[in-house]
């Protein structure tokens, strides 16, 4: 893994995770809570991405190999996931896929919501994990899965540093700017999501490859085209 091929596995990982969508979650979640609290749960939920993250860039390729999975059946699913969140940021609606109305429901029960659901699925959800794993397959070695790791940490420390900071985020921006960001963002995520379908898609039948003009995809923010 190159400089360039960290930096777009760094900046695609940065936008499925999506940051501006934690804004209104962690507001939302501690909106009868002090400042101090808030920023408490915003450092824990950060915590807990870095651990999600981290865990899956260790673990993910290996349980998909226990458990039987292809890496172009994943990078498949891992694309249509990915485009229906791209969806509902350009649509600027809340996915499904990351929060459903039951985790609404147990965060109201009492749970200060930090890690579930603020921390997965809302932040480190189907999409970020898809991610990593699709790239550790496709850079191997300890060297990649190093620099893997880091990215994850990079993110992870962006995410607190919104989270921390969330109050004064919503009042600077306000809900228009982040609405706008948020759509552009979806339109990154959905242009990744079909050069990630695509490669899965040439992976399963590799006659695709070369009749489509799919099929002279090189590579893509998550790695495709080995």
């Amino acid at each position: 893994m190159d400089f360039s091929q960290f930096a777009n596995h760094f900046i695609a990982l940065l936008v499925i995770t999506n940051p501006l969508s934690a804004l209104p979650a962690i507001l939302r979640i501690s909106r009868n809570q002090t400042l101090a609290e808030k920023r408490h749960i915003g450092l824990v939920a950060a915590c807990a991405v870095f651990v999600i993250l981290l865990m899956t860039t260790w673990v993910g390729s290996p349980l998909l190999l226990i458990l039987g999975i292809k890496l172009p059946a994943f990078q498949v699913a891992g694309g249509v996931i990915i485009f229906m969140m791209a969806l509902s940021m350009l649509t600027a609606e809340e996915s499904p896929i990351k929060h459903t109305p039951e985790e609404h429901e147990e965060t109201r029960a009492g749970d200060s919501g930090a890690i579930v659901p603020l921390a997965i699925p809302i932040i480190a959800g189907p999409g970020a994990i898809s991610t990593i794993i699709v790239s550790v397959s496709q850079y191997p070695g300890i060297y990649n899965m190093i620099l893997i790791s880091i990215s994850a940490t990079l993110v992870a420390l962006v995410m607190g540093l919104i989270l921390y900071f969330a109050s004064h985020l919503e009042k600077m921006l306000g809900q228009s700017r982040i609405k706008i960001i948020n759509r552009l963002g979806g339109l990154i995520l959905a242009a990744i999501a079909v050069q990630t379908l695509a490669s899965g898609l040439i992976g399963l039948f590799p006659l695709l490859g070369s009749q489509l003009p799919l099929g002279i995809i090189g590579s893509s923010f998550l790695g495709c085209g080995q």
